[in-house]
């Protein structure tokens, strides 16, 4: 009989200013919930793309006043961060 695990694998690809290299964050964590609030504290006011076990879930960027904005992500092959 197989474990369940409750855990997703999340990656959080940060969007650099001009001229820098993207960071990849990856964790696990039980929900999106949870990996929205990891990038708001390890990426406020930056760029990030979130993906779940691979999937990507959009890109999002916690604004001053701590709402998210929401963007569509790139689609496949168009250049997207790994």
């Amino acid at each position: 009989m197989r474990d369940y695990n409750p855990l997703h694998t999340y990656r959080l690809v940060v969007f650099p200013d001009p001229g820098d290299d993207p960071r990849t964050v990856e964790f696990d964590a039980d929900s999106a919930e949870a990996a929205l609030h990891r990038a708001q504290r390890l990426c406020h006011g930056r760029e990030v793309e979130l993906f779940e076990d691979g999937r990507s879930l959009g890109r999002v960027r916690c604004e001053d006043g701590g709402y998210w904005s929401l963007s569509e992500s790139p689609r496949p092959g168009a250049g997207s961060a790994p």
